[in-house]
């Protein structure tokens, strides 16, 4: 990282600046009172110890300023730091949230995506702790501890002297926790995000778990990572609780060697009655805040590990786009020569070189793992290609801006993602002011009509997550109905049928060959028998061209086109 985490952490504390001010204010008032209120008794108990009738009224009402500041103070200084606090919270919530957008899907391959959940719904409240919690701790009982020192060396300096003489054994204290905090702090983050991460997975295959009887699999996955957790935690309070009461006896001690001296009357030093309940007053109360800016260490510590993985995320490099051309895409497609292979190194397609062009619908085929899907990404740029280039009517994909590029191209996958919204948001997905006529004609050619119709609210029924109470054709129509609803004149089409019933299929397909009409088209099928029509079939073999042709003339070469349609009984 360019800064330090601490330092780039306090710059979000400073977009608040106004409230953060108002709070140290108030913190300050608070500070202020309290001292106020330990020199009211030592006047109270002097004027009990002097021969003096005549008491002050002034005196006795001064408590009441004096509760009423301590309790403003509280309540301005607490309130305006949650200000900040949750402020910092929703600043960072929403850089990692929009990040996301930005990274390009080769992070989210190699990351899972509970912790990327986990860095916005619990890591960014551990860096809020840093970033307002602990600053409220070292202002409200920092100011009341420099008021109490000065307060006390007005009072007897000498004895003042005496009581900071472990001062640097507290130091010494705080630096050697804090070391062990931070590691800790890293870890619990670790351990929080695989806790989030597999409690995501148990409730996204709650099916296959019920189906494969794994619930003692999966409890047990989750027994090792909430455990990890838990210790990992204990671990945490064990070091930042031995830190305090080790400091809590350096401090008796501290008062111990005062009282000592200032009770035998050692090095000179002689006290009245109000000065000696007013300065062992003022240095008990000095022991709150020195616990208490000992324990902010921890919480430091755990902010600091916090902002240190959320600020990892947040400087990830984002996906390329360095295009510039907006021109409208007719649909001419050339592959030539590309070369791909993941940041693993793993090589995936090698001298890829086909063409399609306008209005064409092209098949890719091939076995398993041969990179049908990954020709798909290159497209729309989810992946960049190696070497080689790529051709939209004959000018290279990174020269168009990624908005417009993927604004052309409509993808209809085998598990498409649908949101917990209603059908027409669905349909019309990413448009803020729906058409209610192109909708319309969207579902009706795409073969929706009927069944949202059907439905108690039709266009506005909800659909609950990822489409789950809708069945899979209707799921795969509504996908086809966006497709059609975006209009784009690219369609690539991923195992659009693959996971369908024969039934379902036929009417998918009944309607994938009508949004197909008048665009280009790229199918990645696995069932031969939906694509004998294609204008051309690219048959794929460990990342490589092997065939390419119309379905009768690879089917009469009998090569391997010929072997796959053979084991689906194809002819």
């Amino acid at each position: 990282m360019k800064k330090g985490s601490l330092k780039r952490l306090l710059s979000y504390t400073f977009r608040y600046k106004w409230s953060f001010l108002i709070s140290v204010f108030g913190f300050i008032s608070f500070a202020f009172a309290d001292i106020a209120a330990v020199e009211w008794i030592r006047r109270i108990i002097g004027f009990i110890n002097s021969e003096e009738e005549n008491f002050s009224s002034l005196l006795a009402l001064s408590l009441i300023v004096i509760a009423l500041g301590r309790g403003v103070g509280f309540f301005i200084g607490n309130y305006f730091m949650s200000v900040v606090g949750f402020g910092i919270v929703r600043d960072l919530r929403a850089e990692l949230f929009h990040k996301l957008h930005d990274l390009p899907k080769s992070y989210f391959d190699s990351n899972q995506s509970g912790q990327l959940i986990n860095r916005i719904t619990f890591t960014t409240t551990q860096v809020s702790g840093a970033a307002s919690n602990a600053v409220k701790t070292l202002i409200r009982e920092g100011f009341l501890l420099i008021g109490l020192f000065i307060y006390l060396l007005i009072l007897n300096f000498k004895l003042t002297l005496l009581l900071i003489g472990t001062a640097p054994l507290i130091a010494l204290i705080v630096y050697v926790a804090g070391k062990r905090l931070k590691k800790l702090a890293t870890k619990i983050q670790t351990a929080m995000g695989d806790v989030t991460h597999i409690a995501s997975e148990a409730v996204d295959g709650h099916v296959e778990i019920k189906s494969f009887n794994a619930q003692d699999y999966e409890n047990s996955r989750f027994l090792v990572a909430n455990e990890s957790n838990r210790n990992q935690n204990l671990k945490l309070e064990a070091t930042g609780n031995m830190a305090t009461p080790i400091i809590q006896v350096l401090v008796s001690i501290s008062l111990s060697i005062v009282a000592y001296f200032a009770l035998g009357a050692k090095l000179g030093i002689s006290l009245d009655a109000e000065t000696f309940v007013a300065f062992f007053t003022a240095a008990g109360l000095m022991a709150k805040p020195i616990r208490q800016l000992s324990n902010i260490n921890m919480i430091v510590q755990k902010g600091l590990a916090a902002a240190t993985e959320i600020f990892d995320q947040l400087d990830q490099e984002i996906e390329k786009d360095n295009g510039t051309n907006d021109k409208k895409i007719d649909g001419n497609i050339e592959f030539k020569n590309i070369d791909f292979s993941y940041e693993t190194g793993s090589q995936i397609l090698s001298n890829i070189s086909f063409s399609i062009n306008k209005n064409e619908t092209v098949a890719i085929v091939g076995k398993s793992g041969s990179g049908k899907s990954t020709i798909a990404n290159l497209i729309p740029r989810f992946y960049n290609h190696t070497t080689g280039e790529i051709l939209i009517d004959d000018i290279p994909v990174s020269d168009f801006t990624l908005a417009h590029l993927r604004s052309s191209i409509s993808i209809v996958n085998q598990s498409p993602s649908l949101f917990n919204d209603t059908i027409a948001k669905n349909i019309a997905y990413g448009d803020e002011s729906i058409d209610v006529d192109k909708l319309k004609e969207s579902a009706k050619l795409s073969g929706c009509e009927e069944f949202i119709n059907n439905l108690p609210e039709g266009y506005e029924s909800i659909i609950g997550d990822d489409g789950v109470l809708l069945s899979g054709g209707q799921r795969q129509r509504l996908a086809i109905a966006r497709a059609f609803y975006k209009d784009s004149p690219i369609i690539i089409l991923d195992e659009a049928t693959s996971a369908l019933d024969t039934e379902s299929e036929l009417i998918v397909q009944e309607a994938l060959e009508k949004v197909m009409e008048g665009r280009t088209a790229i199918v990645i099928a696995h069932r031969l028998s939906t694509i004998k029509n294609a204008d051309s079939i690219v048959v794929l073999d460990q990342g490589r061209v092997v065939e390419q042709g119309t379905h009768e003339a690879l089917f009469s070469k009998q090569g391997e086109y010929y072997k796959l349609c053979s084991l689906q009984n194809l002819g």
